[in-house]
């Protein structure tokens, strides 16, 4: 009889063993955790379209609405456009020491994130850059450490956790912040740690300060949008791309040579 409950433990182990755990991305409404091979290659984006980063825009319904009606044609035509073009006409040298000063403050999260995915030499890299300008380059606010050959190691939570595997999951319109996605806005929660050893109103200021140059950096893009067809769709894709080729830069790589090779074919035409 015990022979018999061993040999009967042993086949059901055996058997189980065809049902391996899958791994998927916690982010992503299109692959949660499977019990079963079959069930872990079943297509969850129930009829939507796949987007760069594996993302899906599940509620593409409400993104258009509310939060795309206020960002587009309230808070960016109104506020954030005309503020970013008045910052645009201040001097040279004033614009490229905020965002000198914006970027070394990100050397802190170069610092950490490059560590998180073993990159040990650009990890130091980051620091270097971070020593150097934060004292030579006073505050950051001019970037020494450029001109002497070290470059910028940058790297986002966001791109961290792409390349730990997870999917970018639903692609959010969020009001007053903008394009996102679930994984990119866990990553800007774990990004914004060094403003939180400052007052809120330093943190707030910052904030506010590294968007508006941000903004202004887009102004080149302006036409674009603008004029496009589908300008919502438009923003989507060229924010899942951007964030895609971070995350695969070879992927973004082979599709730049893609789509040179269309152009040249299309010349010959």
């Amino acid at each position: 009889m015990y022979k018999k409950l061993v040999l009967l433990a042993l086949s059901l182990c055996l058997l189980s063993g065809e049902s391996a755990l899958a791994f998927h991305s916690n982010y992503s409404p299109m692959a949660p955790r499977q019990l079963t091979y079959k069930a872990s290659h079943a297509d969850y984006s129930y009829g939507l379209t796949i987007l760069p980063g594996n993302s899906i825009d599940s509620i593409e319904g409400f993104n258009r609405n509310l939060p795309w009606q206020t960002n587009y044609y309230v808070l960016d035509r109104y506020i954030l456009r005309p503020v970013a073009h008045g910052y645009a006409m201040l001097p040279q040298f004033s614009r490229t020491g905020i965002h000198n000063f914006i970027g070394n403050v990100g050397e802190l999260n170069n610092t950490v994130n490059n560590l998180f995915l073993g990159n040990f030499a650009d990890s130091g890299i980051s620091v270097s850059r971070f020593a150097i300008n934060s004292t030579i380059g006073i505050l950051g606010l001019f970037d020494v450490a450029t001109p002497m050959g070290i470059e910028r190691r940058e790297m986002s939570f966001d791109t961290v956790q792409g390349r730990a595997g997870a999917d970018s999951g639903a692609y959010l319109m969020i009001p007053g912040m903008g394009p996102s996605t679930e994984r990119a806005l866990h990553g800007t929660v774990v990004d914004a740690w060094p403003t939180y050893f400052v007052s809120f109103p330093i943190s707030l200021a910052f904030n506010a300060i590294s968007v508006i140059d941000t903004r202004a950096g887009l102004i080149p893009q302006e036409e674009m949008i603008d004029n496009s067809v589908d300008p919502y769709a438009q923003v989507r894709t060229a924010y899942l791309q951007y964030h895609e080729g971070k995350v695969n830069p070879d992927a973004a790589m082979e599709n730049k040579k893609d789509e040179n090779v269309e152009e040249f074919l299309d010349e010959i035409d």
